[in-house]
């Protein structure tokens, strides 16, 4: 096997990856400062704190989160069976943007002094949720085509990773379950309409009452 191949195999993993670089920017990013005092405050500092652990690579969950990566990808590259991991690693992942999911609704409701934080948060965060949606679309379909059953969401006949990519893009625009054939599917689909509306939505409605105040 070439090196190029080799340094192939493990695409997954580089794809959930750019997810985990946009949350380090997300919390990054997170300027507290600029938001009023008060209950909630207290409960985004306490989801600052819990994002900057398991992103800073100095710290112990960080640290592990590190080793546990770099340890799947030469696995990976090894051409050892890393669906498991590979699946924890994508779980992990899902967790911190639920965490992020809470902290940009808690913002829609925070004592905010300028629009500039919600903004550079969403446009932060709408790629985190779209990748995300698009590995869980993915995955639905891969454990149908293991179970050698029809796949659970019918995007093209061979769909590749620009068109679940674009599945979990287009709900902005076209809601629709048609595509979907199980009740995974049907869920999966159902939470990504709701959290894209609810992000974009009321993200920018107090953005630019912000703006105008």
């Amino acid at each position: 096997m070439t090196l190029l191949k080799r340094l192939k195999k493990p695409t997954e993993v580089y794809v959930l990856l750019v997810t985990f670089i946009f949350t380090e920017q997300f919390d990054r990013n997170l300027d507290l400062t600029a938001v009023g005092e008060g209950s909630i405050k207290n409960f985004l500092e306490i989801s600052h704190l819990f994002l900057d652990a398991v992103t800073n690579h100095l710290r112990p969950i960080g640290a592990a989160f590190f080793i546990y990566t770099i340890t799947l990808i030469i696995w990976t590259m090894m051409g050892k069976n890393a669906r498991k991991g590979t699946d924890i690693l994508a779980i992990f992942l899902t967790g911190c943007w639920i965490i992020e999911l809470i902290i940009m609704n808690l913002l829609l409701i925070a004592p905010i002094k300028s629009p500039v934080l919600l903004i550079t948060e969403l446009l932060l965060f709408l790629p985190i949720i779209l990748i995300c949606f698009s590995w869980w679309y993915w995955r639905i379909n891969l454990q149908c085509s293991i179970q050698n059953k029809e796949p659970a969401i019918i995007v093209l006949d061979a769909p590749g990773a620009l068109e679940y990519f674009f599945f979990a893009a287009e709900v902005c625009f076209d809601y629709s379950q048609n595509s979907c054939k199980t009740s995974a599917a049907k869920i999966t689909r159902l939470l990504n309409g709701f959290i894209v509306l609810d992000v974009l939505g009321l993200t920018l409605s107090r953005a630019v009452d912000l703006a105008t105040r």
